[in-house]
């Protein structure tokens, strides 16, 4: 079978000679970095059996900030975002950048 159709556009393009503008290329790694985030925070938001409305008076915010959160949907990610996170779920949050891709985890805090 021939998994060449199956190819992104993208793909095909650079194939090509033809590459994304850098713009987008950050977009992607931004939109990357929020799902991450997303995910972080809902798997740490119910380890600690908190819920969404919880989670929403412990970063000031509500319910569907949370939410959207969590789904990836705040773009930028940014510090401030970031730093009322780890106060709100009491850990500590790594992010690696580099220019193969961004990366970033939680640390539970020492008791």
């Amino acid at each position: 079978m021939n998994h060449a159709r199956w190819q992104l556009a993208r793909d095909k393009r650079a194939i090509h000679g033809e590459f994304e503008p850098p713009a987008i290329i950050a977009e992607r790694e931004q939109i990357r970095l929020a799902m991450a985030l997303g995910q972080l925070v809902y798997d740490r938001r119910t380890q600690l059996g908190l819920s969404e409305d919880e989670l929403a008076v412990r970063l000031g915010s509500t319910a569907d900030e949370v939410e959207r959160i969590e789904v990836g949907g705040v773009l930028p990610v940014t510090s401030d975002l970031l730093l009322r996170i780890a106060a709100a779920l009491e850990v500590s949050v790594d992010v690696h950048l580099a220019t193969s891709g961004t990366a970033v985890s939680f640390a539970a805090r020492a008791a």
